[in-house]
């Protein structure tokens, strides 16, 4: 019987536990909407599957209206189906993200290191060697890892100002 309740859920047993615990969290009207369309669910289900026993098809219906009543989405802590509303909250959450990095930069440890060791980056830089060179370097002899775009901009700053 288990694994008839899986195939017509969708939803394993310890799912299910976890989806009637999210529905006992809910407000008590929000619980009422999810047994009315539970009710509603049951006549359809019965329609399609009549060789379902009674209580089973209503025990279905009731899980399949939770999880149409919010367990799937981002909300019901679901994550199985989400919503334009849900994937507009990761498309928020990334851009909000991507925008701290932006303005914090990097980390003031490695500006502080690397201009610890400034007076070789301008003797290597006279010379005619290159950023990517002057990075394997400080990466070599020094044990700083940095990329060779970052000393470009580096430069810039320190030596234009």
């Amino acid at each position: 019987m288990n694994e008839q309740l899986n195939l017509i859920t969708g939803l394993t047993e310890h799912e299910r536990k976890k989806l009637f615990s999210w529905v006992a969290s809910l407000p008590e009207d929000k619980i009422i909407e999810i047994f009315q369309d539970g009710v509603k669910r049951s006549f359809q289900l019965k329609g399609e599957r009549p060789d379902l026993p009674g209580r089973i098809s209503k025990y279905c219906a009731f899980v399949m209206a939770a999880r149409k009543g919010g367990w799937d989405t981002i909300k019901g802590k679901g994550y199985r189906v989400a919503d334009q509303e849900q994937y507009d909250d990761f498309t928020h959450l990334r851009r909000a993200t991507a925008a701290t990095l932006v303005t914090r930069g990097r980390k003031p440890v490695l500006r502080r290191k690397i201009l610890a060791y400034w007076g070789e980056v301008r003797g290597l830089k006279a010379d005619g060697i290159g950023f990517r060179v002057i990075a394997g370097y400080l990466q070599s002899k020094r044990k700083l890892k940095v990329s060779a775009t970052y000393l470009s901009k580096l430069w810039k700053e320190v030596e234009a100002g």
